[in-house]
């Protein structure tokens, strides 16, 4: 039995499932030995939980959401775009799908000018704080490194769906931006790296 019918068992053995979702790696086609089983499951429960486990030896990360929420056009469910459809007893799955490639053609509201200008101000005000040196500013430098990948997306109109495709995206479309940020996160990278990255990203400080 293969990987994914076992999944399919499973969930449906412990969490009553009648429609379920592979989707990531596994989906996608470029898995390792290392990678998650990534799964969402529709049954018939009250609230959205989560089976995060080891499992035949890899880690098995389901969530188990309300069957209403097929209907539904949650960005959160980008994610399962591409997916392969392993249960879909009820004929929910197509059209979950399909709303989802929908909503993916359509992008994303559009960013308050506000919000950007906040957006753009805070990570200007990052970089000053970072320049203490204190262990706060540590922190701050990994925040400011992590919060930089959404806000590219942000500020461009355009879905962020999580760093590994956000960084093959970047490799892809907009090498200068990947190679900005591939300075920045090195291990021995420098202040002007990262500043170099603000003023990529967000542009210059707007005051």
């Amino acid at each position: 039995m293969d990987l994914a019918t076992a999944a399919a068992e499973e969930m449906q053995r412990v969490h009553g499932v009648h429609t379920l979702i592979l989707y990531g790696s596994r989906a996608r086609g470029d898995a390792t030995a290392e990678s998650d089983v990534d799964l969402a499951g529709f049954a018939d429960v009250a609230a959205t939980y989560r089976d995060a486990r080891r499992w035949r030896g890899v880690v098995l990360d389901a969530f188990v959401y309300p069957t209403a929420l097929t209907a539904s056009v949650d960005p959160d469910f980008l994610k399962l775009r591409g997916g392969r459809v392993l249960l879909d007893a009820r004929g929910l799955a197509a059209g979950l799908l399909a709303r989802l490639d929908e909503l993916d053609r359509a992008g994303p509201p559009p960013l308050p000018e506000s919000e950007a200008r906040m957006r753009r101000v805070w990570a200007h005000k990052m970089l000053a704080r970072i320049g203490r040196g204190d262990v706060e500013a540590h922190y701050r430098y990994h925040w400011l490194l992590y919060q930089l990948l959404e806000d590219h997306f942000a500020l461009r109109g355009a879905w962020f769906r999580g760093p590994k495709e956000a960084f093959a995206t970047l490799q892809a479309t907009a090498p200068a931006t990947h190679a900005a940020f591939a300075r920045a996160l090195a291990p021995d990278a420098d202040a002007d790296a990262l500043a170099a990255l603000v003023e990529h990203v967000v542009g210059p400080d707007p005051g």
